[in-house]
């Protein structure tokens, strides 16, 4: 097989692990409102959590590692920028996965004395908690999302894919920043409707492409665009 469609389809491979492992990192016993008992009482499940997130990590980096020489010869400006937003986005998941371990520390300093220092417990656990749901659900999706608008705008513009799946991309983008903002201004909250309404066309997206890439890759149909 040609090294330059493998890339592609293992670049598609982890678009698809991405989202396996966004969801496996889900973990309720940090989200719940008895997080301070239920963090430790749960504790393998929030490591395993961490891990996945790591994981996830991982697959941000490969993917963009694997599109950035072939995306370059394309549009430099662009593909640049996807490669530095996306590596930053990384960073930021990075801090997120440090928080949520010192959350499952703090539950667990917590259960040995409950009483003792609560309300320095709780407001400790809060401020963590709500570092967490900026960090991955405001400042990584924004890093992300302009990303993302880098390379759905190149792939667009060279005719990578078909035309109708960059929009797709770029117009599910945009609701994903939209829903950051609202969360941001504490207009809508994370597990609520309209949260997960904006971001529905983006994870319907990332399943369309990561299984475009795995079976047809691109096509670089433009060859004038080809600069490197």
């Amino acid at each position: 097989m040609n090294p330059l469609k493998s890339k592609v389809k293992l670049a598609g491979l982890l678009i698809i692990l991405g989202m396996v492992a966004g969801i496996l990192s889900i973990s309720p016993a940090i989200d719940s409102p008895a997080y301070l008992t239920g963090a430790a009482a749960g504790s393998n499940r929030v490591i395993i959590s961490a891990l996945f997130q790591f994981v996830l990590f991982l697959t941000y980096l490969g993917f963009v590692l694997l599109l950035y020489p072939v995306l370059k010869r394309y549009n430099k400006s662009l593909a640049l920028g996807f490669l530095s937003f996306r590596i930053t986005a990384g960073v930021i998941l990075i801090l997120g996965i440090v928080i949520l371990l010192s959350i499952l520390a703090l539950s667990q300093e917590f259960v040995k004395s409950p009483s003792e220092n609560s309300m320095v417990f709780e407001a400790l656990g809060n401020v963590l908690k709500i570092t967490r749901d900026y960090i991955n659900h405001v400042f990584m999706v924004l890093t992300l999302g302009m990303g993302n608008l880098m390379l759905y705008t190149l792939l667009f513009k060279a005719k990578l894919i078909p035309g109708w799946i960059s929009v797709w991309g770029i117009s599910g983008t945009v609701l994903s920043v939209l829903a950051s903002v609202l969360l941001l201004f504490k207009i809508v909250d994370v597990i609520t409707p309209e949260y997960l309404v904006l971001n529905v066309p983006t994870a319907l997206f990332e399943i369309v492409f990561g299984f475009w890439l795995i079976f047809k890759g691109l096509n670089p149909r433009d060859k004038s665009a080809e600069v490197v």
